[in-house]
């Protein structure tokens, strides 16, 4: 289900459950608790690329992993990784690994900060 369906069925505009949703002052107490009630029935999910847009935030966690022949890989690496993981999970973010030659790790940091913006 998606914001404009949601709120279809709520008889509110699409403005009043986003605001509902995301806990704007102005939206009296008592809608807001139905627009959460019925986005939980009916198991609404904010659209990923639109809540970026919105808020300018990715959603995402980068790590850039080094790779080649010189790369001495630690133990607790996957740990490292698993913890990281669990993290992103927990707060709804993608990790996101970047694969770079450990001897220029610089270009990929360059390549992704340049996409970013």
């Amino acid at each position: 289900m998606n914001l404009k369906q949601l709120s279809q069925r709520l008889a509110l505009s699409q403005t009043t459950v986003s605001r509902a949703l995301n806990g704007y002052p102005e939206v009296n107490e008592e809608t807001r608790r139905r627009v959460i009630d019925a986005a939980k029935r009916h198991g609404y999910r904010p659209n990923p690329s639109a809540r970026r847009l919105a808020t300018g935030k990715t959603g995402m966690i980068g790590y850039v992993l080094p790779t080649g022949t010189t790369v001495d890989i630690d133990p607790h690496f996957v740990e490292f990784l698993s913890g990281l993981g669990d993290y992103a999970r927990s707060h709804e973010l993608d990790l996101v690994l970047s694969p770079a030659d450990a001897d220029d790790q610089e270009t990929t940091y360059r390549r992704i900060v340049a996409n970013r913006q």
